[in-house]
């Protein structure tokens, strides 16, 4: 064998070694980064979950205000016209006498 043939074969050796290498620590990076995801997304369904919580009481108190806002619309409307004293009838024209 020649000088140059064993420097090939020792150059292919340690090139299939550390593409080995770098292989093996892609596919942790990748587990690592697939773990990571899985407890953002975690976070996320929790997060969702309490802003559903939330979300239910203050649309029923929403709901609330607004019919206590038109009942006492409804109920001022109602005062005001019973209480207006019925004004007596002007007369479009002059009484002659």
């Amino acid at each position: 064998m020649d000088l140059l043939q064993i420097a090939l074969i020792f150059l292919m050796l340690l090139l299939a070694v550390f593409l080995t290498i770098t292989g093996v620590q892609v596919f942790f990076i990748l587990r690592d980064l697939q773990q990571a995801l899985e407890r953002l997304n975690r976070v996320l369904d929790t997060g969702e979950e309490i802003a559903e919580d939330i979300e239910k009481p203050l649309g029923a108190a929403s709901g609330l205000i607004t019919t206590l806002g038109a009942g006492a619309k409804a109920i001022k409307g109602i005062i005001k016209r019973s209480s207006k004293p019925n004004p007596k009838q002007k007369r479009f024209y002059k009484k002659v006498l």
